[in-house]
């Protein structure tokens, strides 16, 4: 088998016996061999246990200074065994930033330069070869790159870009939310992914970090799709855990030296937490994350889809960490957006009297008029084509609208906002 084997893990005796497992009471995974044959990947199936408390390390990084965040990058990978217990001389190592568009980073929505550069010269002292890869939602790679500040490092650098407009289908087979998945040709090819998440308030899943980071391996038109295809808020989390699992990074570090609270994760507030955290488990990382910023880790639905697939621990209790207590580094206040319940917003997404409900029951985007100019970014990503512009401005048709706040995620000046109706606060 050459190159990296990806993981695609299962949970429960259903998903095993359509695989053909054999069930223990644990969990149950594939591994999905990078052997392609022309049709697709062959999938073997064998039994795996997660390791008890994966460890989370945590360095204190006031800001962006280079040097300052050269040194903390170097001490959060300590503990883990350095960068030379995951890059071998002559490693293709594929580093994914979080780029969900081009933005300031300043803003903090994105990956900051830092510490791309940062990781960069860890990769290449353990005599890695780094590529950088990622799929932002309305722009080029190297359009998005340039405006975040990322591009002018990897040409500093002479890094090049790892392209993810070829894709690989992954079959997973039956029992699996999506039996097949195009996962970027960089990602299957890479003998170490390193994930370089941001940790932010998120509209529709209330955080992203780690886990949601890796929605970035599936090209930007995919992902339209998928928002049409799977519209319930856990069942699109189901989607994203599973692609989690089968492009699992080998270490993923989470930038929150400066995070995103509110509106987020585009267009929210920066909120500075002096943190950086590093595991080899995302969901680890994501758990510890939640902690520190206030939010009940399973209360954001990707991380809860994680958990039952088995791909890490479900609380802090079940996560080592290495660095300061977890207790020390909690923030009181920080914002994040609460949804309707999962529930309610599954059973309002079809039939004249779901669509009624829907527009009076759930949070929706809205247009702020004074900051729309009318740039079309907004109606060209709507995977319902529910937006449409007119006099300048954009126009939201709710009834076609499935509430995956795309739209406000792309949104480059910040003119959609997500309102909750008055009514909703009753079912949350």
């Amino acid at each position: 088998m050459s190159g990296r084997t990806a993981r695609v893990w299962a949970h429960g005796a259903c998903l095993g016996a359509c695989l053909g497992c054999p069930i223990d009471g644990g969990v149950v995974y594939s591994s999905v061999d990078k052997a392609h044959s022309g049709r697709g990947f062959r999938v073997e199936t064998m039994q795996s246990k997660q390791p008890e408390q994966p460890l989370v390390s945590i360095v204190r990084c006031a800001d962006y200074d280079r040097a300052r965040v050269k040194q903390a990058l170097h001490a959060a990978i300590a503990p883990l065994g350095g960068i030379e217990a995951f890059v071998s001389p002559g490693s293709r190592v594929l580093i994914k930033p979080n780029l969900i568009a081009g933005t300031p980073p300043e803003r903090g929505a994105t990956t900051h330069p830092e510490i791309l550069r940062a990781v960069i010269e860890e990769v290449r002292s353990a005599g890695g070869e780094a590529t950088v890869g990622e799929s932002p939602g309305a722009e080029s790679f190297r359009t998005a790159a340039r405006k975040s500040g990322l591009l002018e490092v990897m040409e500093e650098l002479s890094v090049e870009e790892a392209s993810f407009s070829n894709t690989r289908e992954v079959h997973l087979g039956s029992g699996h939310i999506a039996p097949s998945l195009p996962i970027a040709e960089p990602i299957l090819d890479a003998d170490v992914i390193i994930s370089l998440p941001k940790l932010k308030a998120h509209g529709l899943v209330a955080y992203t970090g780690c886990i949601k980071n890796m929605f970035g391996v599936i090209s930007g038109v995919s992902k339209a799709k998928y928002h049409l295809r799977f519209q319930d808020r856990d069942t699109f989390s189901a989607l994203l855990a599973q692609i989690y699992a089968v492009a699992t990074p080998t270490l993923s570090i989470l930038d929150g030296i400066v995070a995103m609270e509110g509106n987020g994760p585009r267009n929210g507030d920066p909120v500075s937490l002096g943190l950086l955290l590093a595991s080899t488990n995302g969901l680890a990382a994501d758990i510890a994350a939640c902690s520190i910023i206030g939010l009940n880790p399973m209360d954001s639905p990707p991380l809860s889809a994680a958990a039952d697939l088995g791909l890490g621990p479900r609380s802090l209790a079940d996560v080592a960490v290495s660095g300061p207590p977890i207790d020390e580094l909690k923030v009181v206040g920080f914002k994040t957006p609460r949804a309707s319940r999962p529930s309610l917003r599954k059973t309002l997404t079809t039939g004249w009297a779901g669509i009624t409900l829907r527009n009076m029951l759930t949070t929706r985007p809205a247009l702020l008029p004074r900051e729309c100019r009318g740039c079309g970014v907004c109606a060209r990503a709507c995977p319902a084509q529910a937006i449409t512009m007119a006099n300048g401005a954009a126009h939201f048709d709710y009834s076609k609208c499935i509430r995956c706040y795309c739209c406000q995620e792309l949104c480059e000046r910040g003119a959609i906002v997500l309102k909750t109706p008055p009514l909703a606060g009753l079912f949350r």
